[in-house]
């Protein structure tokens, strides 16, 4: 009798009802397609950042937008609440592994980090806490202060930026619905790349902000010409892909280079 009452139809009905009261319990006002429908990204690639825009460090002191850019260094924007019981704390965790697994860039050096928060009622004390928390799991030479900053922020300021870079988000009850993305943002501060997820590979994060900065960051520029040349951004899979005729090419040409040298070279032997 149990066997045939606990059919897969049934279980799917429980397992729907389960979740469904579990959003209940927590007071979710999202509940159905129509609700999300505005939650997302627009991007807006090649739109420069509103510089004025005012922030405030974990330490209470404010912050222009157009101070991170001083330094001629590309930024990786990530937007998120420091209360977020889920999402956002998987984000900033993604970031910090990211990071660690980055070859010949350093935070700092060739980079900068931003996260802020889009929920007002959030203060530095909060910021702090989570700066610790997500800069203690950076290798120690990547957990410096000033190189990952966690930002809070007045209404008016953060519907700016937000709008500036198309992350849309709706109040969720006591949290929000959102979208979670790295914003690549040149010197210059124009919105170059976005990778979406939880988790970021470090090629793909490393090949970003090779594109934000032109190649012109690392141990070798030229290198990085070639790195990116040899990859180009799916728009589609939303990833960086090898670019299996780009790699013929080049080595057709590293062929040819290597040929004409070797008969540069017997020739002029032979003449002597």
């Amino acid at each position: 009798m149990i066997r045939s009452f606990m059919t897969p139809k049934t279980l799917l009905k429980i397992l729907v009802f389960l979740v469904l009261l579990t959003y209940t319990v927590n007071g979710y006002a999202i509940t159905n397609e129509a609700d999300v429908k505005d939650i997302g990204v627009n991007e807006k690639l090649g739109e420069t950042l509103p510089l004025d825009l005012r922030f405030y460090d974990e330490d209470g002191n404010q912050i222009v937008l157009e101070d991170l850019f001083q330094d001629g260094k590309p930024l990786i924007l990530s937007l998120a609440y420091y209360s977020c019981p889920r999402i956002c704390s998987l984000a900033m965790g993604g970031i910090s592994e990211a990071i660690n697994g980055l070859s010949s860039l350093t935070i700092g050096k060739d980079f900068k980090i931003a996260t802020i928060s889009f929920n007002p009622i959030e203060k530095p004390e909060l910021a702090k806490e989570r700066a610790i928390k997500f800069r203690n799991q950076l290798n120690k030479e990547n957990s410096i202060k000033d190189h990952w900053l966690f930002l809070t922020g007045e209404q008016e300021n953060i519907t700016n930026l937000t709008k500036a870079v198309g992350f849309n988000y709706k109040k969720d009850g006591v949290e929000f619905a959102h979208p979670s993305t790295l914003i690549f943002v040149t010197p210059e501060a124009t919105i170059s790349r976005y990778l979406y997820g939880v988790q970021y590979e470090p090629k793909e994060v490393k090949l970003s902000l090779l594109e934000a900065s032109d190649g012109k960051i690392g141990s070798s520029e030229v290198l990085n010409k070639i790195l990116l040349f040899c990859y180009q951004f799916d728009p589609i899979g939303k990833r960086y892909a090898l670019q299996a005729l780009k790699v013929v090419k080049a080595g057709g040409i590293i062929t040819l280079l290597s040929l004409g040298l070797l008969l540069t070279y017997y020739w002029k032997r032979e003449r002597k």
